[in-house]
């Protein structure tokens, strides 16, 4: 049923492409139709089967290792940038080979004199919205504070206002019954965004202070989207060059209100088969909605590797845990 309901999007933007054209680059056509073709198939289609033979808890504990190790090896990484100056490049190996030496100029890593964490990311939005997506699986597996510390600090070093929102969401969705957890969590991580805008902010950040960060009126750059706005339309008569950063809104922008609703119908459709139905793996929803919120402000939709992780997420959702 997943698969299924990406198909009309498919066939929607396919035809508006036909119509209307494409002015974006050939690597950005591939990549829209790798994430919104071959990567359903993929993972809804094909690999479903596969990973359902392999046990779910080995599975999380590998995911839970995984992230704790990109977190560690990007606060490392930050904290040599931050020491050298420089970025560690080793072609193949820490940077892809076209990315050399262009880390701090072409992939938005730069505020003012401070660098965003990467890790293995090479840009530290992808990094943070593809470790929230998986961060649930983590904080269920890890008893560990000084692991579940370490991570959210690199998660906060991103210096991505889209992760310590999405960040503080899923926060709210898990302990929102639980008020004096959730006033706990949201207390030590103000005084853990305070202690960094005092110290690193306030004499090098390009904002001047965490406040001036976060009510920047720019959104980042984001405010020339919303600005880009004109009008309502039903089928969209913008030719496509890219999806930006606010996702709904670009795809409205874009491919008009049916378009817009054929998408959601798309990305929303695991969320809501998820309750639909019974026996179904509540770890992985949390990702999945986790990343449906980030992408009103930035959900790096055509970036690798993330919609392979949300498409992952989507099939383990559904591989049910009280199998044989």
């Amino acid at each position: 049923m997943c698969y299924l309901a990406t198909l009309p999007f498919v066939f929607y933007f396919s035809i508006h492409l036909l119509i209307f054209g494409y002015e974006g680059t050939f690597g950005n056509l591939i990549a829209l139709y790798v994430s919104f073709v071959f990567l359903p198939f993929l993972f809804f289609i094909v690999l479903g089967s596969f990973l359902a033979k392999i046990d779910s808890n080995y599975i999380e504990k590998l995911l839970s290792k995984a992230v704790f190790l990109i977190s560690v090896y990007g606060l490392l990484l930050f904290v040599y940038k931050q020491v050298t100056g420089s970025f560690l490049e080793i072609p193949y190996f820490t940077v892809n080979a076209s990315d050399l030496g262009e880390l701090a100029r072409s992939k938005f890593n730069q505020r003012g004199s401070v660098s965003k964490l990467i890790s293995t990311y090479n840009n530290g939005n992808i990094f943070g919205v593809c470790t929230l997506m998986l961060f649930p699986v983590f904080y269920k597996n890890t008893t560990s504070k000084i692991k579940i510390f370490l991570v959210i600090l690199a998660l906060i070093l991103t210096l991505s206002r889209t992760v310590w929102i999405g960040l503080l969401f899923y926060f709210l969705i898990i302990y929102r019954n639980e008020l004096l957890k959730l006033t706990k969590v949201y207390l030590a991580g103000g005084l853990l965004l305070f202690f960094i805008g005092s110290i690193i902010m306030t004499r090098y950040f390009q904002y001047g202070s965490l406040e001036g960060f976060i009510l920047d009126s720019n959104f980042g750059g984001r405010i020339l989207q919303i600005r880009e706005v004109n009008g309502i339309s039903l089928f969209g008569s913008k030719v496509y060059d890219a999806i930006e950063e606010i996702v709904y809104l670009s795809i409205f922008k874009q491919f008009g209100i049916v378009g817009l609703v054929l998408f959601c119908i798309s990305f929303f459709a695991p969320a809501y088969l998820f309750l639909q139905t019974k026996n179904n793996t509540y770890v992985y929803f949390l990702g999945i909605i986790t990343y449906l919120f980030v992408c009103l402000s930035d959900g790096c939709m055509l970036l690798i590797p993330t919609l392979a992780f949300f498409y992952f997420i989507c099939t383990m959702t559904f591989i049910r845990q009280d199998r044989a």
